[in-house]
């Protein structure tokens, strides 16, 4: 049976549980897991410098933004609680995503930059989430430098990124698109070029490339950020992407064709 991994970016300690919930409650009531990429240190003055007007990152509430200032998971204990539990019971996967999460973070060739950022990042989702098997990274804007690449596999992560980061790399499987393979410390790598569900697309065309997505692959991963549904920091959900997204998942939770899965579950050979 075709797998499917929901991958979620930009948990952090500004996460309110129920926004989670809003979204994903739907597969956790059916008892499928969400993979959640989780920043242990988040900086509040982070810029997206692709973007015009270098504005701040949207996943930081207005009220917070441009304080020069690093706010930790483990301040959240409600979102803890909330992921632990989740975990424990097998419906959340916990992943690194950076460390504070600035615009490219991981693009830096300093190796004792990079192993600093992973061992503190790792030991702040370990205390916070004691209940997951912390293995799957995923950088900040999906970019990662060859020597970022080389000490995630040395470190024992699967990695979850873009194909345009393998090129420099080519002792790498060089995969495109979606899909997963074996690299060579053993670990498992999974590409996803399209964020498919995304808020600055048409909610409406992001339903039909999910779907297509799905149709013609054997591994699809429908990559989220919890906060476009409700971008800019609404109060409720914005009913188009709402609708649209709840629309993709009668299709999984109704048409049994596809099997959701973990990256690690997905790793560790799940069975069908």
């Amino acid at each position: 049976m075709p797998r499917i991994i929901f991958r979620d970016d930009d948990t952090s300690y500004f996460t309110p549980p129920q926004r989670l919930e809003a979204i994903y409650g739907r597969l956790w009531e059916a008892g499928l897991p969400v993979c959640l990429a989780v920043i242990p240190m988040v900086y509040a003055d982070t810029r997206v410098y692709w973007t015009d007007g270098n504005p701040h990152d949207p996943s930081i509430p207005p009220p917070f933004r441009g304080r020069d200032q690093c706010f930790s998971i483990l301040d959240n204990p409600e979102l803890g609680d909330f992921l632990n539990e989740k975990a424990a019971a097998g419906l959340a996967e916990i992943c690194l995503h950076g460390y504070t999460h600035v615009f490219y973070e991981f693009t830096t060739h300093d190796r004792a930059l990079i192993r600093r950022k992973l061992e503190r990042g790792l030991a702040l989702l370990n205390q916070a989430f004691p209940a997951a098997n912390v293995r799957t990274f995923i950088a900040p804007y999906d970019r990662l430098s060859p020597a970022a690449m080389e000490e995630l596999i040395a470190a024992g992560f699967h990695i979850s990124t873009q194909s345009l980061n393998l090129a420099p790399l080519p002792a790498l499987p060089q995969l495109a698109g979606q899909g997963a393979a074996a690299m060579r410390g053993g670990q498992t790598l999974f590409v996803c070029d399209d964020y498919l569900f995304t808020y600055k697309r048409d909610p409406a065309q992001s339903l039909v490339r999910a779907r297509a997505a799905m149709a013609g692959n054997e591994l699809t991963i429908i990559c989220n950020h919890y906060w476009m549904f409700y971008h800019p920091w609404r109060d409720r959900p914005n009913v188009p992407d709402y609708a649209a997204w709840n629309r993709l998942l009668d299709d999984v939770l109704g048409g049994e064709t596809h099997q959701a899965t973990t990256f690690d579950g997905f790793a560790q050979g799940d069975p069908d």
